[in-house]
């Protein structure tokens, strides 16, 4: 009965996000977002408790704004999720700048793939179907939704771009097998590991990582690329970021340095957006004396 529920509420959310103007519909995605905030109480707390650990030197009342401005991303979030084919369908240049771009067409000449990086940054899932709409060939490792009902209404919305979707149990295999076919295979590195993984340093502090995307760098020698969405207004930039790794020549360091450079990386760009990032996660939670 409660899966039945929460697929309701989706499927009203959904339709109403459908038949209101862009604008009004934008505009109750982040009320809606605004008035969950109110009401789960621990995340909205923990995304204040984050915000504290990451950014001392700022004043409370910068954080709480930056907080505000999370709960609203949110809310978009969701509409422009609920609204893909407003960027699925039709000319995607009245929609997106893209910056970078010659770094991915000179990582596709290499011809051994693609290990393309991103996190729960600006809108993720948006973040893959423009990519797809770019370049096409790609697939990306996601986590199915706990409810069935919802994780197939999720899973028709990621696929409408032309999207595969391989989920986490499968990715090695998986991700070796796309970037033989010179594939993008894409994958979020922003998560807290219950178990494996290594620790790197994130603002400060250790944090569970996977090292599949250094794995599969070593392995194949595919080149690895960050790409995230910035808003601009009405519009995104689809920003691209190669992934620079030092030479190092111990071999059982590597997995650990180059998941630390790749950590450092985007931690700059949280820096530059912080409204822009997750804060909702609890990237902290798992400690190295909990390993």
């Amino acid at each position: 009965m409660k899966k039945a529920f929460e697929y309701g509420l989706v499927r009203v959310a959904d339709l109403l996000f459908h038949i209101l103007p862009r604008s009004w519909a934008m505009t109750l995605g982040e009320q809606l977002s605004l008035g969950v905030s109110h009401i789960i109480t621990k995340r909205r707390d923990l995304v204040l408790r984050n915000l504290a650990l990451a950014f001392p030197e700022k004043p409370a009342a910068e954080r709480a704004h930056i907080a505000y401005e999370v709960w609203r991303n949110l809310g978009r979030l969701a509409v422009e999720f609920s609204r893909v084919s407003d960027f699925t369908d039709g000319s995607i240049d009245r929609l997106v700048e893209i910056e970078g771009r010659e770094h991915v067409d000179a990582a596709i000449k290499e011809g051994k793939g693609i290990v393309g990086l991103t996190a729960h940054f600006t809108n993720w899932e948006l973040t893959g179907a423009l990519v797809q709409r770019v370049y096409g060939n790609m697939t990306v490792i996601a986590r199915p939704v706990r409810n069935p009902m919802v994780d197939q209404w999720v899973y028709e919305k990621r696929t409408a771009s032309g999207l595969k979707i391989i989920l986490p149990k499968d990715a090695v295999k998986a991700s070796l097998k796309c970037l033989k076919n010179k594939g993008i295979i894409g994958m979020m590195i922003d998560q807290s590991l219950s178990s494996g993984g290594v620790f790197v340093e994130f603002f400060g502090r250790p944090a569970s990582s996977t090292t599949l995307p250094a794995l599969l760098h070593i392995r194949t020698g595919a080149p690895v690329m960050f790409a995230y969405l910035v808003r601009n207004g009405e519009r995104f930039r689809l920003v691209f970021e190669p992934v620079v790794f030092p030479p190092v020549e111990d071999p059982t360091a590597r997995i650990q340095i180059y998941t630390q450079v790749m950590a450092t990386q985007f931690e700059q760009v949280i820096r530059r957006y912080p409204e822009s990032w997750l804060w909702l996660h609890n990237r902290w939670k798992r400690q190295p004396d909990q390993a």
